[in-house]
């Protein structure tokens, strides 16, 4: 027996598949260490569905489907390191000299896309023609959203050959020395900008170590981002099984239709209009002229008890009969009068019609209860043959469920509970399930993600409930662990802007962590952006640890660059008063002051 592990494919574009949002959910968790089983799991779809969606998606050629030995499933990575040691994709050739150079997949903005910077810069009178301003800011705008296999046209399995033929191919075009004397304005900054990126990317690609790390860096971005989407989701999720729940309650509890060819007004089915608009047949006329003779010798007595019901209430509802009124009443059986038993030789009921069933089963559903008595006048009650019975016979007050009703509407409620509760009991045996083997493999985001919709079906449930908080508290030391490596290659290679940004993710999942607090408020003044974000987190860290001399110098050094020069001499005192006569220390204190200086603040 084999079980198969769906993988997916290298360099398809995912974002053009004309996919609904199941099958768009299964094909975010096919990681190349999925089986369909575990899949079925994750995702809370059936096994035959899943592999319906899985052949979907080979058809569309976006997955690849191969017989795997049955065992335990590959370690995690293991699909990243067989697809680097395939055979490498097939290069571009690259274009003659003297040609601009494409760049990675995707690099330059589509022509139907609209472009990532303001067209007013377009205006800006400098020496460059339309097309080279296009291509530049094109390119300036994405240098961040570019990996450097992409910004210089190569894939990641080129080898060094082919990254310095890229990189002399393309570097010209951005060399400054190529806009010598030429008024450039701000494209100068931009052009400088872009040949420093790519200088870079030359220099990393072509190192074997630089390289490796830099490879193990997009490979931990790449897992951030699938655990920070796959966690925000998990609302999404939790609402589309709660949908899920419920319509197979409606489903269970749905009654059948009714068995009769013609479908009357409780149906869903309506009849031909030509069936609807034609004249009554003599048989149909002569069984409408006998039940209304049947039901004239109805005293007063009795219409009273019916509520006077008006001529016009009796029109709404097609002209009923007050035979049929009456025969039809509370509990929907038919109720025999005195007349019709007062002899041998009374006139006979007529069989229930499929009419009265279907307004039987109306009254039912709707609890048995009657109309109020309209404004009208009350219609003149007949008068009673001589020699008729004139006894009504005995109602249920107005408002008032019967009997038949109220088994009716206890039936109906316990059809509705016993369906529900299976179907909660279903999901959560599958969700707890499907959390139990990605915590197994330490996917600790798919496991939060499946504990916390089972947690959302079973809020009652402490053994579930407690079960998840534990998950979710891994799960986001997982990913602040995978931020945390991420901002510190950022940091190290002055890309201090990401760095930044990922510290603060790492803040997210530790709130309580002084030391990412600290980075957050250092790259932010490295980047020379947000001053007075890098002053409150550089607060947090003090409170954090308030004897730590490297946080309040970098606190002293956020309020210097806020303009807060009175809250920097403060911080630089108590940063020296705690160094002592440690000389490191005394030193960064005096080293901060004088940056500060340099940078005209009086501390």
């Amino acid at each position: 027996m084999t079980l198969r592990v769906p993988r997916p494919k290298p360099g398809y574009d995912l974002r053009s598949l004309p996919l609904k949002p199941a099958e768009a959910f299964l094909l975010s968790r096919i990681d190349g260490v999925l089986t369909e089983r575990e899949l079925s799991l994750v995702t809370g779809m059936s096994h035959s569905d899943t592999v319906e969606v899985l052949r979907k998606l080979h058809g569309f050629g976006a997955i690849i489907l191969d017989g795997e030995p049955s065992g335990p499933p590959p370690p995690r990575g293991a699909a990243d390191a067989a697809r680097r040691g395939a055979a490498p994709e097939v290069e571009r050739p690259l274009p003659p000299g003297g040609e601009p150079v494409p760049l990675g997949r995707g690099a330059l903005q589509p022509v139907d896309s609209p472009p990532l910077y303001d067209p007013a810069e377009l205006d800006e009178p400098v020496e460059l023609a339309p097309d080279r301003k296009r291509r530049i800011l094109d390119l300036y705008y994405r240098l961040e959203d570019l990996t450097y296999y992409e910004l210089l046209g190569v894939s990641d399995q080129a080898d060094k050959k082919q990254i310095k033929s890229a990189y002399y191919q393309l570097a010209p075009e951005f060399h400054p020395d190529s806009y010598f004397r030429k008024q450039l304005g701000s494209y100068k900054q931009k052009i400088e900008a872009v040949f420093t990126r790519i200088t870079l990317a030359h220099d990393t690609l072509t190192s074997r170590q630089r390289r490796a790390e830099y490879d193990a860096y997009l490979e931990q971005t790449h897992k951030n981002r699938a655990m920070a989407a796959l966690i925000e989701q998990t609302p999404r999720d939790i609402v589309t099984v709660s949908s899920a729940v419920d319509a197979s309650v409606r489903a269970a509890v749905a009654e059948p239709r009714d068995a009769v060819a013609s479908p009357g007004r409780y149906s869903s089915e309506r009849p031909p209009l030509e069936a609807r608009e034609r004249a009554p047949t003599p048989a149909e006329q002569a069984a409408a002229s006998s039940r209304g003779a049947a039901a004239a010798p109805r005293s007063s007595h009795e219409d009273g008890a019916l509520g006077h019901r008006s001529s016009h209430e009796d029109g709404a509802l097609g002209h009923r009969s007050s035979h049929e009124d009456g025969a039809l009443g509370h509990g929907g059986a038919p109720q025999p009068s005195p007349a019709w038993s007062a002899g041998a030789g009374g006139p006979v009921a007529p069989a229930a019609s499929a009419k009265d069933r279907r307004e039987t089963l109306a009254r039912k559903l709707t609890a048995g209860l009657r109309r109020p008595p309209t404004s009208a006048s009350p219609a003149a009650p007949p008068t009673a043959p001589a020699g008729a019975a004139a006894v009504a016979a005995p109602r249920a007050p107005s408002g008032v469920r019967s009997p038949d009703a109220t088994r009716a509407v206890e039936v109906l409620k316990a059809r509705y509970d016993s369906a529900r509760g299976e179907a909660v009991r279903g999901q959560i045996a599958r969700y707890s399930e499907a959390g139990r083997i990605a915590l197994q493999r330490k996917d600790y985001a798919s496991a939060a993600n499946a504990y916390r919709i089972a947690a959302s079906l079973a809020p009652e449930d402490a053994e579930i409930q407690k079960a998840s908080a534990e998950v979710q508290r891994l799960a986001a030391a997982a990913l602040a662990d995978g931020y945390l490596k991420q901002a510190d290659y950022e940091a190290q290679n002055g890309r201090w802007v990401e760095a930044a940004l990922s510290y603060a993710k790492v803040c997210s999942g530790r709130p309580d962590d002084a030391a990412a607090h600290e980075r957050v408020a250092h790259a932010t003044l490295q980047a020379r952006e947000n001053t007075r974000r890098a002053v409150e987190f550089a607060r947090r860290a003090v409170e954090l640890a308030p004897t730590s001399v490297e946080y309040r110098l970098t606190l002293a050094r956020a309020y210097a660059a806020a303009g807060l020069e009175k809250s920097a001499a403060g911080e630089f005192d108590r940063a020296a008063e705690l160094a002592g006569n440690d000389g490191r220390l005394r030193a960064l204190v005096a080293q901060a002051r004088e940056q500060a200086k340099k940078m005209g603040k009086q501390v």
